[in-house]
């Protein structure tokens, strides 16, 4: 099996979510919530729910539909850096978070306790890394809009609509409309037909 960019990212927003999901649970018992309100704790879980649930999945769809969109394909090497590079970075600033707040620090205040200093230049230095990781984004995107391989028109070997027309899409999408006959989940059968396109109709 080859994890391709997309898939990749798609499978990080289920861990990150899952460790927010989790974390979550604490803050919603109310003994617990008295102790944590307020802290880097909520800021960490809030994080890994938001940003490693929402902006991972943004990634793995415009990674998903880029050929698509533009004609192009991006550069999977290059991709695969950005994911493992913003995935250990995000981990990096975000779980640190967890035992700062469970130590008392307080978010939305200008100061901390000399205790935490150490903790708080980790997770500065870690966000630092992190958002290096979207240029490397917007540099793959930008050259391979330029000079990427062209993109077939189903690199995915995909079976939903989007991917049984041109990449680019032109105007009108099909000359026909299409019709649906396979199942979506049909895949690895030999030959399988997903969607069929009706013959023009005859004109006068």
């Amino acid at each position: 099996m080859i994890l391709k960019t997309p898939m990749l990212f798609a499978l990080a927003v289920i861990f990150n979510f899952l460790i927010g999901g989790i974390t979550g649970i604490f803050l919603s018992d109310v003994p617990v919530d008295i102790q944590l309100q307020d802290t880097f704790f909520v800021v960490a879980h809030f994080h890994y729910t938001i940003v490693g649930g929402g902006i991972f999945a943004l990634f793995a769809g415009i990674y998903y539909w880029y050929p698509k969109m533009t004609g192009r394909m991006y550069n999977e090497r290059q991709g695969k850096i950005q994911f493992w590079w913003m995935f250990i970075g995000f981990n990096l600033t975000f779980i640190p978070m967890f035992w700062a707040g469970l130590n008392g620090m307080n978010r939305r205040i200008a100061d901390y306790v000399p205790d935490l200093g150490n903790i708080n230049f980790f997770t500065s230095m870690s966000a630092f890394f992190l958002g290096a990781g979207f240029l490397l984004f917007v540099y793959n995107m930008a050259v391979s809009l330029k000079k990427g391989e062209v993109a077939a028109d189903n690199p995915w070997g995909a079976h939903t609509l989007e991917w049984q027309t041109s990449s680019p899409p032109p105007l009108e999408n099909f000359d026909t409309p299409p019709e649906v006959v396979g199942d979506p989940y049909g895949y690895g059968e030999p030959d399988a037909k997903h969607v069929v396109f009706p013959a023009p109709a005859a004109t006068d």
